[in-house]
């Protein structure tokens, strides 16, 4: 056989067995075993190998039900980017999944994610870590829930990426080892009929109602993102001097959308 064919043989199937590890990465990723959404990595998250993984209780890990859940990394220096932006040069870093499809204006929605601290969790405070978001595509976040201050989960809503009001939600202290539940209802509009309601451990946190959620800027709709996303990194270092920066871990599991509560929490025995 020519050498020219057999390089193209050699070629085909390579490239065959690519798209099988890329398939059954993707599939590994989407479990129904840890959410009912279809999920994507978002294409900014920094490409290291520990970056998020789908993880088994057989082996240690944490889970809210089931036997799977979903590991998020990032150490420092862990930034990514796409073509389009870097967190490299832009001063943050992350790991973060986001839902695949954009939820529209004028419907109702339920989210459901339940989240793991471990036991030896150290905040990064003063850089600001967030852990779930809801992005307007296009344009800046609506709401974010972080830990921007070692003492405090805060859950913050925004509007075109700056806060207007921001709520207290657990402690971080005591968060840790344990499973916190975040449950979201929403719906998104640019008239004052829209609303958010988030609740932590079935506690009710943030009501906002009769409230325009919606820019005008953009008609791409939300994503739910959820996993590590670091701002103002180089606030350690301004703080902390050469105290290494702490390595971040954090599990999810339970991560869910539908149009009613039942839906999303029906693993969850609330």
């Amino acid at each position: 056989m020519p050498e020219t064919m057999l390089r193209i043989l050699k070629s085909i199937r390579n490239s065959f067995f690519i798209l099988i590890i890329l398939a059954v990465n993707v599939e590994a990723k989407n479990s129904k075993d840890v959410s009912n959404i279809q999920v994507q990595k978002k294409s900014i998250s920094h490409k290291q190998k520990y970056s998020w993984q789908l993880v088994k209780s057989k082996d240690g890990h944490p889970v809210r039900s089931g036997n799977k859940s979903w590991r998020f990394e990032v150490r420092e220096g862990d930034c990514g980017g796409d073509k389009n932006y870097s967190d490299c040069k832009s001063d943050r870093q992350r790991t973060e999944a986001q839902t695949k499809e954009y939820q529209k204006r004028n419907k109702d929605y339920w989210y459901s994610l339940s989240m793991y601290l471990p036991e030896d969790y150290i905040s990064a405070a003063p850089v600001r870590s967030t852990f779930v978001q809801i992005y307007e595509k296009g344009w800046k976040p609506i709401l974010m829930i972080t830990d921007r201050t070692s003492e405090w989960l805060e859950v913050g809503r925004m509007w075109s990426g700056e806060y207007v009001e921001t709520k207290q939600g657990i402690k971080i202290e005591d968060m840790k080892g344990k499973w916190t539940d975040i449950l979201i209802n929403v719906r998104y509009s640019r008239k004052e009929d829209g609303f958010m309601k988030v609740w932590i451990n079935n506690k009710l946190i943030l009501e906002s109602l009769n409230i325009k959620n919606f820019t005008p800027y953009t008609n791409k709709g939300a994503k739910l993102e959820w996993g590590i996303y670091q701002t103002g990194v180089s606030y350690w270092k301004r703080k902390n001097g050469d105290k290494p920066y702490p390595k971040m871990v954090v599990y999810f599991d339970e991560v869910n959308k539908g149009n009613t509560k039942e839906k999303v929490t029906k693993n969850l025995g609330n």
